[in-house]
């Protein structure tokens, strides 16, 4: 189709006519005044009229409107496009055609008196031949997007570009007195401090200096000082870097290598996703939140050591003539005629006898207690291999492993019902939550498998992060948080439905 230029045209503001068959409202009006009154209360013109007032008239999107007699030339137009600024700039000039918002209009223009004064009279439209020849271009602005909103991270730099010699943070706050200006000015000093750190990993930096870093989300970490602190950077009231004689990109160059490894270590979670706005590592006075902050300031974290427990009774029984007494008789000259040991003799001192490893110091998983001998084959020998799987040398493997236990598992223990569970772990998990999800001793532990977010060791959401996101890292203690939390479960399943 060719292009054809509609004319624009510069009109008074009494020689536009409202649409009464506007879309915005839903029942044709009779008058004017009626379309006025439903924009007022349904389309919110009063913002509009704000705005026109704070910021000044644009005509960036000019109004559109056709002839409103058959004649044309110098009759009145009505206004097909552009009704709630026509609207509102007709109420400016004359607060009294809207009587339920007049009030509401007069004190606008009393706060915007000087602003008032420069409000335009005559405002230039685009002429469309008839309804028809502008129904395309309406329903494209209506229907779509003519123009991509600002994401945060460009509206930061907007602001942040209108601070020079001449213009300050509060000149700008005076500005823009509804926006939030100190936020977005420290999303932009960050976004400029993350460009210019010396990260070690190049990609690392330019996953930091890119979108796929989004400063709303960042953010959750550097609003709070001891994280800001812990990676190097101080902001001032206006939401500026401190020194402010320095700039973003010059603090980011001059990091000690421990705030380096810092800010290293905290972008990387981020990028891997164990980090987002619903992490409980931003939430003060938690526990993930203190062990963060350590992280970041290399404090060590590491539990104290746990006393070994005490030693049974039976470890310290003698068990043969050869821890008999000196004579030779099964229990020495305090014997008594049964042969019981009222007081067995214990260890030498300082020899101390110790109980079985704590189950978090071992390099595999602590199977003890799972019945698994009469499952299937198949299924056996998965067992088989996630007890003998190097926790500290193959962690993600054990994690994926687990994870297909646990379905395998979950399938044998219903195959045989009248519903048997089918399909991936989220699908088959839901047999279970129905069997078993209200006995209180499984009642927590399946809530947590099954509702956890991906930073909840042993959550279905966990697995599946581990075993389909390239980014994911997996440590052996995450392999045994998840373990404690799938274990009792699992118990459970071996054993046949019926069985209590």
């Amino acid at each position: 189709m060719a292009y054809e230029q509609l004319p624009i045209v510069e009109v008074d503001l009494d020689q536009l006519l409202l649409d009464l068959e506007n879309y915005r409202i839903p029942m044709r009006r009779d008058d004017e005044a009626g379309a006025l009154k439903y924009l007022f209360a349904s389309e919110d013109v009063l913002g509009a009229a704000r705005l026109i007032l704070r910021d000044g008239y644009f005509d960036n999107e000019v109004p559109i409107v056709t002839s409103a007699s058959a004649s044309g030339g110098s009759s009145p137009y009505t206004v097909l496009e552009g009704n709630r600024r026509v609207s509102a700039l007709k109420a400016l000039q004359d607060p009294t055609i809207v009587p339920g918002h007049e009030a509401e209009i007069r004190a606008l223009l009393k706060r915007y008196a000087v602003e008032a004064e420069n409000l335009p009279e005559r405002i230039r439209v685009i002429v469309a031949p008839d309804r028809a020849t502008a129904a395309p271009h309406v329903a494209r602005l209506h229907t779509g997007i003519s123009k991509r909103r600002w994401s945060r991270d460009q509206q930061a730099t907007f602001y942040y570009s209108l601070v020079d010699e001449q213009t300050t943070v509060d000149d700008v706050k005076a500005q823009y007195p509804d926006v939030e200006v100190a936020r977005f000015m420290r999303m932009a000093v960050m976004r400029r401090f993350l460009s210019a750190a010396p990260f070690s990993d190049h990609t690392l930096r330019q996953y930091a200096a890119s979108d796929d870093l989004a400063m709303s989300a960042f953010e959750y970490a550097y609003r709070s000082k001891e994280i800001a602190s812990a990676i190097g950077v101080e902001f001032d009231k206006d939401g500026m870097l401190v020194p402010r004689a320095s700039t973003p990109e010059k603090i980011a160059v001059k990091l000690t290598k421990k705030k380096l490894n810092a800010l290293e270590y905290l972008v990387s979670e981020f990028r891997a996703g164990r980090l987002n706005t619903r992490s409980p590592e931003f939430k003060k006075r938690s526990r993930e939140y203190q062990s963060l902050v350590d992280r970041l300031n290399g404090v060590s974290t590491a539990a104290p050591p746990q006393p070994a427990p005490p030693t049974p009774l039976a470890q310290l029984t003698p068990s043969g003539p050869s821890q008999g007494g000196p004579d030779g008789a099964p229990g020495g000259p305090n014997t008594s005629g049964s042969g019981a040991t009222p007081n067995p003799p214990g260890p030498p001192a300082g020899t101390g006898s110790r109980g079985p490893n704590h189950p978090d110091t071992k390099d595999t998983l602590d199977l003890s207690g799972l019945d698994y001998e009469n499952a299937p084959l198949n299924l056996k020998l998965r067992y088989f291999e996630l007890r003998k799987v190097s926790l500290s040398n193959l962690p993600i493997a054990a994690a994926i492993l687990m994870r297909s236990v646990l379905e395998a598992t979950i399938k044998v223990h219903f195959e045989g019902s009248a519903t048997p569970a089918t399909g991936e772990l989220s699908a088959v998990f839901k047999r279970v939550v129905q069997a078993y999800g209200q006995e209180k001793s499984l009642k927590s532990g399946i809530g947590a498998i099954q509702s956890g977010n991906a930073h909840k060791h042993g959550s279905i959401q966990w697995f599946n992060l581990i075993a389909h996101s390239a980014d994911a890292s997996v440590s052996a203690n995450d392999v045994r948080k998840a373990w404690k939390v799938v274990n009792p479960l699992l118990r459970r399943l071996l054993r046949p439905p019926s069985q209590a």
